[in-house]
């Protein structure tokens, strides 16, 4: 008999154990799991263990799912049903539970960012009540020949100096990974770099290396003072970025008006995927 059961601190490598053995089955080439990883998800993206579930049987895991929480939302983060106990309502009973517990606890929202070449999760998130939202779109720049940036024109920056500069604006709307909040939380584990003139920072760009198995450089935020100038400036700091990587560069899930505010292609930037949030009112039992 399958059992299910909100998690608790403790259940940290119980929690990551459900994900390596019923969530990655379904995305080969993920890295397993660990608990420093997820406690690096935690602090980064809010995931938040009380919002996580893991259904058993025995002591199997057969299915977990993991949701953030932030006072305007929750995320799902993860859902996943070890293949041979899939299409028996498993899942949904998931994501049901957690509407359940968020109608009473709240935030009542909850939405799921979902790649659009994934036609099975759209149909299983809308089959739960989720309707579609908007979109976001991947652009990737692959790696070009090597150019010399003059020397002293780029420079380290870290999130708070181009926050204090007032360049740092974060449209509503965007994705998770794209918030102020999941910036904050990844702090000092983001590279910046600046291009500035004698009164005032006049162009930005933040990033760090993706995740393996992704070989890309992934821009969480860029920016520039003049719109006049954004395709000079942030060009440059392309080809700065492109010295100092060995793989393409990405601008994950950009969302319509992050897009609409720079010419992309003008940058060597092309769509590559594109995802679709979903969103939810939680609904009590």
């Amino acid at each position: 008999m399958v059992a299910y059961r909100f998690c608790r601190p403790d259940d940290m490598p119980l929690i990551c154990r459900a994900v390596n053995e019923c969530y990655d089955v379904h995305f080969p080439g993920q890295p397993r799991l660990t608990v420093d990883a997820l406690r690096s998800e935690i602090q980064e993206e809010s995931v938040w263990v009380s919002n996580a579930m893991v259904a058993r049987e025995g002591e199997e895991p057969i299915g977990v799912m993991m949701g953030t929480k932030r006072p305007e939302e929750v995320l799902i983060h993860r859902v996943g049903v070890r293949r041979d106990y899939q299409r028996r309502g498993h899942g949904r009973h998931l994501l049901t539970s957690l509407s359940q517990k968020l109608a009473v606890l709240g935030p009542p929202r909850l939405i799921a960012e979902i790649p659009a070449d994934r036609a099975d999760l759209l149909e299983f998130f809308e089959a739960s009540g989720y309707r579609r939202e908007i979109s976001y779109t991947d652009f990737l720049r692959e790696q070009g020949s090597p150019q010399n940036i003059p020397e002293g024109l780029v420079f380290p920056i870290t999130l708070q100096e181009v926050r204090d500069s007032g360049l740092l604006k974060v449209p509503p709307g965007v994705a998770w990974e794209r918030t102020l909040k999941t910036l904050e939380g990844r702090g000092s584990g983001l590279e910046g770099w600046g291009i500035g003139s004698p009164e005032q920072l006049e162009a930005f760009v933040l990033g760090r290396r993706a995740n393996p198995p992704e070989t890309a450089f992934d821009i969480s935020g860029w920016g520039c003072r003049d719109p006049g100038r954004s395709t000079l400036f942030l060009g440059l700091l392309a080809k700065f970025v492109e010295g100092r990587t060995s793989g393409p560069l990405r601008l994950p899930r950009m969302s319509e008006e992050e897009v609409a505010a720079i010419d992309l292609a003008s940058l060597a930037f092309r769509p590559s995927r594109t995802y679709y949030r979903v969103g939810a009112q939680a609904t009590p039992a």
